[in-house]
């Protein structure tokens, strides 16, 4: 005679199947998700370490004189005789690279989402600017900062950072 059922252990191996291989599925698709969030936040990080780099790296090279390099603060004349200064300004509380100017008060040069990153407190000494030679007339810059993102918990899967750094010569 022909059976028309399946046997109570046959069932079990297949249900058991089913849940191993249903577990290495979802953690195929949660890996696959962290790893993504994780490369957007890293591209963020990194547009906004380039930007800010790009940005200081133009106007020094434009600059007719760098004034002031002291860790924290780098202060540029212009080619139109305005002093530009550029550091670190807590925007609330997150750690922007920003510059001022007369013409424009303040000029965050990098996002909201993100946050120059240090082992001190002091914002001023999450940027520094290293300047060659030793004493003024500069004509060399070097700008370090490592940039995190911000409000990401403590996730090795979500966190990020970068380190940037970039050394500029004066055109004059």
């Amino acid at each position: 005679m022909k059976k028309n059922g399946f046997t109570l252990l046959e069932i079990i191996i297949s249900v058991g199947i089913l849940a191993i291989v249903g577990t290495l599925i979802a953690q195929v698709l949660f890996t696959t998700t962290h790893v993504n969030k994780k490369t957007e936040i890293l591209t963020d990080i990194k547009q906004d370490g380039n930007f800010a780099l790009d940005v200081i790296g133009r106007m020094v090279r434009s600059a007719k004189t760098i004034d002031k390099c002291t860790g924290g603060e780098l202060q540029i004349t212009n080619p139109n005789n305005n002093q530009t200064t550029f550091k670190c300004f807590f925007d609330g509380t997150t750690a922007r690279i920003a510059s001022e100017s007369a013409s424009h008060p303040r000029v965050y040069l990098t996002s909201g989402n993100v946050t120059l990153i240090s082992s001190s407190s002091d914002c001023n000494k999450t940027i520094m600017f290293a300047c060659l030679p030793a004493v003024a007339p500069y004509n060399q810059v070097t700008v370090t900062f490592t940039l995190g993102q911000l409000g990401v918990a403590g996730s090795a899967y979500e966190g990020g950072s970068a380190s940037f750094q970039s050394t500029i010569n004066m055109r004059n």
